[in-house]
């Protein structure tokens, strides 16, 4: 019998998110279901409310993802010297409770920062989690003026003093997309990288008729009404409000068509809706959104054309794909466009009116497509060459 690889997966994000639940929890228990590999789980919390919140969640994430969820009370990343504090506290955390990993895998650019001062210490290898541009996120929300000069040349210091901490210590690196990968290419030269797009799991997403036709019955969406659906937050970046010019074209122009929206920022977005007809806003557990997804005809997601949005794949157009929805959408975020393209599920959002439902057949086919490149299962053999 193959002994797996024990992998020590740590990360500075808390517990509260559910993008944790999605790209975490899930993470770590399907490939252990798959026999990629044990995993043990470490979260840095960087602040007494992060403390406090992940310390609520534990208990279910540590049920949820099949092993074990250790939370590390940290400093804060902007504190100066704070990965240095952090891998110290990691490291003691480690020596405490005897921790055995054969490799870590670290997500996020600061993370692995804070697990440079680890591998030295222990000379196990480490897997570099890149999620994102982490300096762009950071940038490219705030307005244009000497803040943003400010930010940007000290940001860019210490962005940059990260990067050379994760790019030393890594043996390996995952780029959650191309342009990324292409973007940090001066940090990563001679080493394995791979690119692995934001995976949801087949299990909780998929294509279903039947649930399709429940929901509906739930919700009162009569099967000649196109159904509309929006998943995320009310931040700026996700473009709601441009979502609702949409919705307001559509209706305009005779269709049929109702709204589902779908937030933790209920009393925002009932604000945003401004007493609409057609509109439902809802908020929903993970386990929760196959089935409106299921129900919906198209879902939304647009963008702004900046660097950010450039390196970044959402797990909710992973979630969308595997339930067979056209996406409504711009060419800001390239990798998620070339696979929409690639997939037939692609719906310009400046040219809303040519929106069609997809037949349970055409459902089924797209949904086929995106499980063969946006789940767990179908990147297993990606982990594991990298956690070798």
């Amino acid at each position: 019998m193959d002994v797996k690889p024990r992998i020590l997966f740590v990360l500075s994000e808390g517990l509260q998110a559910t993008v944790i639940d999605s790209q975490v929890i899930q993470h770590a228990r399907v490939l252990k279901e798959l026999g990629v590999a044990e995993f043990k789980i470490v979260t840095l919390a960087c602040s007494k409310e992060a403390h406090v919140q992940a310390q609520k969640y534990q208990e279910k994430a540590t049920r949820d993802a099949g092993c074990e969820v250790l939370i590390l009370r940290g400093v804060r990343p902007r504190l100066p010297f704070s990965e240095y504090i952090n891998g110290l506290l990691l490291a003691r955390l480690i020596k405490k409770r005897n921790i055995l990993f054969d490799k870590i895998h670290a997500r996020t650019e600061y993370t692995a920062a804070v697990c440079s001062f680890v591998v030295r210490a222990t000379s196990k290898a480490m897997v570099w989690d890149c999620r994102g541009d982490a300096f762009a996120e950071r940038v490219d929300r705030i307005p244009n003026g000497f803040k943003r000069l400010l930010v940007g040349a000290l940001g860019g210091i210490v962005y940059n003093y990260r990067l050379r901490l994760a790019s030393e210590a890594a043996d390996s690196a995952i780029f959650v997309t191309s342009v990324l990968r292409d973007r940090m290419q001066m940090y990563w030269v001679g080493k394995k990288t791979a690119v692995i797009p934001g995976a949801a799991s087949e299990k909780l997403f998929y294509f279903d008729k039947e649930l399709r036709k429940s929901k509906r019955s739930i919700l009162n969406i009569s099967e000649d009404t196109l159904l509309l659906v929006y998943g995320g937050s009310m931040a700026d970046y996700q473009k709601f409000s441009e979502s609702l010019v949409c919705f307001d074209r559509l209706k305009e122009s005779g269709v049929k068509v109702n709204y589902l929206v779908i937030t933790n920022q209920k009393d925002k977005a009932k604000w945003m809706v401004e007493g609409r007809s057609g509109v439902i806003v809802q908020s929903a557990q993970l386990q929760e959104m196959n089935g409106y997804l299921n129900a919906a005809d198209a879902a939304f997601m647009i963008r702004d054309y900046m660097p950010l949005n450039e390196a970044a794949f959402p797990t909710k157009f992973s979630e969308y794909g595997l339930c067979g929805l056209p996406v409504i959408m711009n060419m800001a975020v390239p990798d998620a466009y070339e696979l929409a393209i690639n997939a037939g599920n692609y719906v310009d959002c400046c040219d809303i009116a040519s929106i069609k439902m997809f037949s349970d057949e055409k459902r089924s086919k797209v949904s086929l497509f995106y499980r063969e490149r946006v789940t767990k299962q179908a990147q297993s053999s990606i982990y594991k060459y990298l956690y070798e």
